[in-house]
């Protein structure tokens, strides 16, 4: 029996920004009013507040552990 990586889909890439610092964004929170993307440190201030605002959260910070363990495989 094979195992086969599930493929998972990303959406946000290294041009959209953070909207507090500019670092690359790993989550994108839709509201009423529009978009803000954070990187994963200003996601995390406000991570419990922000569910009161956005009806949709794309949240790829999975993306930082994943990059971290190819690096330390080399």
């Amino acid at each position: 029996m094979t195992k086969t990586k599930e493929e998972v889909q990303y959406y946000l890439t290294a041009t959209d920004r953070c909207d507090r610092c500019t670092a690359q964004a790993y989550v994108r929170a839709t509201g009423v009013s529009g978009e803000l993307y954070f990187c994963g440190h200003h996601y995390t201030k406000v991570e419990k507040s922000i569910g009161k605002w956005a009806f949709e959260i794309i949240d790829e910070r999975d993306k930082l552990v994943e990059n971290k363990l190819k690096g330390s495989a080399n």
